[in-house]
């Protein structure tokens, strides 16, 4: 897996692609190389959260990554005043949203993909995305995703949704 990928969202693709196809051979682990950034090194919390994204996706600075505070999903779970992170990578009209919370059984940032829940159709932190094979695996719809940590307590499912977890 190459340490840094082009800005296209094309190349970033199909790279994730590749290094889905590698871990499922055995070719590969997945796990991003290297030590990861800490946060409290940055020069702001925000961008901690894109620095980190940009090493588990293997990215390099010229990629950009819009990251704002998330309005609807807490940093830690059951925190009231700390709000996730939303992160946005895009290229022309294509677009990838991720959540950034605290997951409470790796004590570790966990990345997750917004999509719609498949119950109520709402953007939901969807499946878990912590290395590029991560996000092939969701680019290619592969059985062995993992679901994200806040995929059934999100805020944004509809009242009557049945994967929510009240």
């Amino acid at each position: 897996m190459p340490g840094t990928i082009s800005p296209d969202l094309d190349a970033i693709e199909n790279a994730a692609l590749r290094a889905a196809i590698a871990r499922a051979t055995g070719l590969e682990s997945g796990i991003p190389s290297g030590p990861e950034p800490t946060i409290l090194d940055s020069e702001s919390e925000l961008e901690g959260v894109a620095a980190l994204l940009r090493h588990r996706l293997g990215l390099d600075d010229s990629i950009r990554l819009s990251v704002y505070e998330d309005a609807n999903h807490p940093l830690f779970p059951d925190a009231q005043h700390y709000r996730a992170a939303r992160v946005q990578l895009s290229h022309g009209r294509r677009r990838y949203f991720f959540i950034a919370a605290y997951d409470a059984g790796s004590a570790r940032l966990a990345f997750s993909v917004i999509a719609p829940c498949y119950a109520c159709l709402s953007p939901v932190p969807s499946v878990t995305i912590n290395s590029l094979a991560d996000f092939g695996d969701l680019l290619m719809d592969a059985r062995d995703q993992h679901e994200a940590p806040q995929f059934r307590s999100s805020p944004v499912h509809r009242a009557h949704c049945p994967v929510r977890g009240d």
